[in-house]
């Protein structure tokens, strides 16, 4: 394989020492042995770990502002999540940085793309926080604003829809709303509200029968002024002219009497002045109950503006994001500055990856490739190896099981050969032994003398073998007779 020339003779390169340096570029992944090869892209990827570092550190001021604004305040575990998160930004860099090799292609440009995707993604989740303290005076102010203008909002909505009743406010249109049914406060004691109706109920019958008394008691006094004349002889229309209490002067008396009965003026007299004193004694309690109602109507709605201010507690995060966008929505000023800083910010965290492509494909990439060639062929080789050693390793294997099979089967096959020339011999015996019995008894005591061979009892031998013994055969598996 040809491996290109390196900018400078590798034995003239002296390792790089440990030192400021050579940690940034720890950051980028970079291989220092690689890259002792090469000491004029030292510079380079410097410049790249201090990026890939600065971009950390902001990440950990953006996360304790976030979880500082989140928690309203400092806490312990944010000492230990703000360098893990650090951490993890920077290893999400770092790798970033290894794998973005600047090859060829529209392959290696997709493979570009979709990591400098990821780092703008990366540079938008860490730039709001940062925002929203370069903001801060103006969101806590446009917060402080908001939340007093709720307070103010409610209680106006409150007084509208209670108003004390008898007063221009509880006649006007805005407190018949639909709005106010849910604004409605329940309050314990007399309601002015009730009072009124009854007073205005009373006040209402008194004046109707106020006025029914005013003409009974004018068509009654036209009576009795007629019966008075009647009786006192005055001249005139319908009357007598005679003094005295006559006949005329009895009717027109009965007649008045009658009147005043009919039409119960009387008992209108009285019920008129119980109307008033009802009317007298309503309206006084009437006065109290507006003061209680006003002063009831008062602390409920403390006492909701109270809760209010309990809900909205400590800004948050939300908020505070809430609040950002109003001000950019109001102000054309603050929109151009915000999306300024956000770029900014959305770049540098994308700077690493921008760097690496601005750069090109360096000497530094060009030995990486071909190491990596390298060691992608020879862990080739070592496959290639590995299947041919296990595939001898297979053929001993089956070798050796096809020797020990071979060798059980010879033994096998002794074993029976042995057996069976075992059995065989073993017959024979039977055979000569059960032979011998049947010429034992053949023979008999007539015959004694007579041997096989000659038939005749061989001298010196006895020609009385005694009792006869019965021959056991033993039986032998497998034996055949």
């Amino acid at each position: 394989m040809h491996r290109p020339e390196p900018e400078h003779d590798v034995n003239d390169a002296e390792p790089a020492r440990w030192g400021l340096s050579r940690v940034l570029r720890l950051a980028t992944g970079v291989r220092e042995e690689i890259l002792d090869q090469v000491p004029s892209e030292r510079a380079r990827y410097t410049s790249m770990g201090g990026v890939v570092a600065g971009t950390a550190i902001m990440a950990m001021l953006s996360m304790t502002a976030a979880l500082y604004w989140v928690f309203g305040g400092f806490r312990f575990f944010i000492v230990l999540a703000v360098p893990v998160w650090g951490l993890f930004i920077l290893s999400l860099d770092r790798w970033l940085m290894t794998s973005t090799t600047m090859g060829q292609g529209a392959r290696a440009a997709g493979k570009l793309l979709a990591r400098l995707f990821l780092s703008i993604a990366l540079g938008v989740v860490l730039a709001e926080p940062l925002l929203l303290g370069v903001y801060g005076t103006a969101i806590d102010e446009k917060i402080a604003k908001d939340r007093q203008q709720e307070i103010q909002t409610r209680e106006s909505d409150l007084r509208t829809c209670n108003p004390i009743p008898g007063t221009p406010e509880a006649a006007s249109p805005a407190a018949a709303e639909a709005r106010c049914a849910q604004l409605r406060l329940s309050l314990a004691g007399d309601s002015p509200e009730a009072l009124q109706k009854q007073l205005d109920t009373a006040t209402r019958q008194a004046k109707t029968l106020q006025t029914t008394m005013d003409n009974d008691g004018k068509a009654y006094a036209e009576l009795e002024a007629e019966a008075r004349k009647e009786c006192n002889g005055t001249s005139g229309v319908g009357l007598t002219g005679e003094f005295g209490e006559g006949p005329n002067c009895d009717r027109l008396r009965a007649e008045a009497t009658k009147y005043r009965s009919d039409h119960q003026i009387d008992e209108n007299g009285k019920r008129l002045s119980a109307l008033n004193q009802e009317i007298k004694d309503v309206g006084s309690r009437l006065g109290t109950a507006r003061v209680t109602f006003g002063k009831s109507v008062d602390t409920a709605i403390d006492k909701e503006l109270d809760a209010v201010r309990g809900r909205q507690g400590r800004v948050g995060l939300l908020e505070r994001f809430r609040a950002l966008d109003e001000l950019v929505a109001a102000n054309a000023y603050v929109a151009v500055t915000m999306w300024s800083i956000r770029i900014f910010f959305i770049l540098v965290d994308a700077l690493p990856i921008i760097l690496k492509a601005l750069s090109g494909r360096t000497a530094y990439d060009r030995l990486v490739d071909e190491r990596l060639g390298e060691q992608e062929q020879a862990a080739h080789i070592r496959t290639v190896e590995n299947l041919h050693r296990h595939a001898q390793n297979g053929d001993l294997m089956r070798y050796r099981t096809d020797t020990v099979y071979r060798n059980q089967r010879d033994l096998i096959d002794e074993g029976s050969r042995v057996q069976r020339a075992n059995l065989d011999e073993r017959r024979g015996q039977l055979i000569d032994a059960f032979e011998q019995h049947l010429m034992r008894t053949a023979i008999g005591p007539a015959n004694q003398g007579w041997s096989p061979g000659n038939g005749r009892v061989m001298e010196g031998e006895s020609q009385d073998d005694g009792p006869t013994q019965e021959l056991i055969v033993p039986e032998q598996p497998g034996a055949q007779w």
